[in-house]
């Protein structure tokens, strides 16, 4: 994930462990297409600071591959090795940790394991060959990536049993780790005016998995209500909801924009059509929602239904709608507090520390990791 396209969970991980006082180098090669002000093409691996504790680690690779149409070459990998060898050398960096969140990052991964005994943690927060994009090899990889790291994270309970299947070795050294929402960027108290439209949000990527047909049935049976989504538009079927008079597409907008938009929204939706990659989602704009106490209305994702009556679950058009209606209604003064409260547990610093459980070991190479610092390949 490029630190400066999307806020994601890669970019949060290394947030609240810097807040837990460790170091972060976040490991971006030169996106020429993607960070601001790209510096001149260059075989030198460049640091820069983004965030107290954080740094970005450019390494610059002659053909940027883009993450899932092509495994890295051998001298890609070896580019990157180095890079980051010289990086903890330069940071005078003691047992660092590798923490992988693709599969796209075995190799360097294993480099740095077989030279210097790091710890590698793999972060394993998708299931990969549920997008259909991603190249056969980097799909393959994973199984590599599950043997060779010393612990593997995973964001949801569904994801896990399900490669726990495939892997039986994952038993022992793997756990669940989900998502989180900083609850200080969201405010709490909407700010809407009651004249206003009835509004229902959406936030996050539009793409093959977000069920049209549903919010399309919805809107046009709900004309008196605006559905406003927030996110790049990665789907051609998304466009046709463009026909619609109250649905607007806002495109990406900044995270730190985030919390004006909500603010005025009275519903917010999570409508992914049933598959094995949705079931195996959990979903990190719902922990957003809750932080402004929104009521939510979604498909019966297995990580959604763990939070019972603070959602509301529809499994087809004609539900959704009516459970849509049911929450625009929503009378019961505690539900939003709760929903409040249960974001300020689910933090990303609560994640972190979960994480941080993981960087002691046994073995004498992977020893005192606690307080030392780690990579982050996003």
């Amino acid at each position: 994930a490029d630190w400066h396209a999307r806020m994601q969970r890669s970019q949060h991980f290394a947030i609240a462990l810097a807040s837990l006082g460790h170091r972060c180098f976040y490991l971006n090669p030169h996106l020429g297409r993607e960070f601001p002000q790209p510096y001149p093409l260059s075989r030198r691996a460049m640091i820069s600071r983004l965030l107290p504790q954080v740094f970005e680690l450019h390494v610059h690779l002659p053909r940027e591959p883009v993450y899932h149409h092509r495994p890295l070459t051998a001298a890609e990998s070896a580019s990157v090795v180095s890079a980051i060898e010289r990086t903890f050398k330069l940071a005078r960096s003691a047992n660092p940790i590798i923490l992988a969140s693709l599969p796209f990052w075995a190799p360097v991964a294993r480099e740095l394991k077989l030279r210097h005994g790091y710890r590698v943690i793999y972060d394993c927060h998708d299931l990969w060959s549920g997008f259909g994009r991603m190249h056969p090899a980097i799909l393959s990889a994973e199984t590599e990536m599950f043997t060779l790291s010393d612990a593997v994270v995973f964001s949801a309970r569904w994801l896990m049993e399900q490669k726990r299947a495939l892997h039986p070795e994952l038993q022992f050294k793997s756990a669940t780790v989900r998502n989180a929402v900083q609850p200080e960027d969201f405010d709490f108290m909407n700010r809407r005016q009651a004249a206003r439209r009835k509004t229902i949000g959406y936030a996050g990527s539009l793409d093959f998995w977000f069920d049209v047909d549903t919010v399309r049935f919805a809107a046009e049976r709900l004309p008196e209500w605006d559905f406003v989504m927030f996110g790049r538009v990665e789907g051609k079927e998304i466009q046709q909801l463009r026909e619609l008079p109250n649905v607007r597409l806002m495109g990406e907008v900044a995270y730190a924009s985030l919390r004006k938009y909500f603010a005025s929204i009275d519903v917010c939706m999570i409508p992914f059509r049933l598959s094995p990659l949705t079931l195996a989602t959990n979903p990190l704009k719902l922990y957003e929602y809750f932080a402004c106490g929104h009521p939510v209305v979604s498909s019966p994702l297995p990580e959604v239904l763990e939070f019972g009556d603070l959602v509301y679950v529809a499994r087809e058009p004609k539900e959704f709608l009516a459970q849509l209606e049911a929450a625009i209604a929503e009378n019961d003064p505690h539900l939003r507090p709760r929903r409040r409260r249960l974001a300020e547990q689910e933090t990303w610093i609560a994640r972190g520390k979960a994480l941080e459980s993981h960087f002691q070991s046994d073995s004498p190479s992977a020893s005192h990791m606690i307080d030392t610092p780690h990579a982050l390949a996003g």
